[in-house]
């Protein structure tokens, strides 16, 4: 059964969001493709971190709900990726998938590293927020200030971008209830990622994301819709 489906119902503070069927509660994978640059715009290639990763419930206490660090380098095109099997089970609460959940990526210099001195880290953190309407779960991520992550979906797989990079990194996450996650998927996030924005896109508005090409990620340009 198809757990990802479209829905329409857009505001102007939700461009689009995401439908799955609670039933069953799915086992959701959860993978990051990342770029690095630095402040001249040029990739970090071949550089060597420790990256601190770590999920976090949003109610008071924050309890640390999984934690992982390894040494990570980029490749020569500046890239890196992670992944968090079993997404689904940190979302749970009360028996259903409705528990908001911070997702905190640090990036901290090791002994290899040249673009972080000692003592210094890097901290990027995402809100993953689930909410449930009718037995349906609605997903948004956003960013640490609350900005939302552009999204577009596809059978089985859907997708968040981030539109604004931070200092140094510029990301997305690609999620899915039937891993594993293809090569392809990676290498199409990546190229929307880095692709150059349109007109539209920079002008913002009533846009919202589309399909663009047949079995791809949206190509140079928005469809246009008009908002309730």
């Amino acid at each position: 059964m198809n757990l990802f489906k479209k829905h329409i119902g857009l505001t102007l503070a939700v461009l689009i969001t995401l439908v799955v069927s609670v039933a069953g509660q799915p086992a959701i994978e959860l993978n990051f493709q990342g770029l690095l640059t630095d402040r001249e715009g040029d990739q970090i290639c071949n550089e060597h971190f420790d990256l601190n990763l770590k999920l976090i419930s949003a109610e008071p206490g924050k309890t640390e709900l999984w934690s992982q660090t390894s040494a990570t380098l980029t490749d020569a095109a500046g890239w890196f990726s992670f992944s968090i099997p079993g997404l689904s089970q940190y979302l749970m609460k009360d028996e259903e998938i409705r528990e908001t959940v911070v997702i905190m990526l640090e990036f901290l210099p090791n002994e290899n590293t040249e673009w972080l001195r000692p003592g210094e880290d890097f901290l990027v953190t995402y809100t993953l927020v689930p909410s449930l309407k009718e037995n349906d779960l609605y997903l948004k991520m956003s960013r640490m200030e609350g900005s939302e992550l552009t999204v577009y979906l596809e059978d089985n797989l859907y997708v968040f971008k981030d539109e604004y990079p931070f200092a140094y990194l510029t990301g997305g996450f690609l999620l899915t209830d039937a891993p594993p996650l293809s090569k392809e998927s990676a290498d199409k996030l990546r190229e929307w990622i880095t692709r150059t924005p349109t007109p539209s896109e920079k002008t913002g508005g009533d846009t919202i994301p589309t399909r663009g090409v047949k079995g791809g990620f949206p190509k140079g340009g928005y469809g246009k819709k008009q908002l309730p």
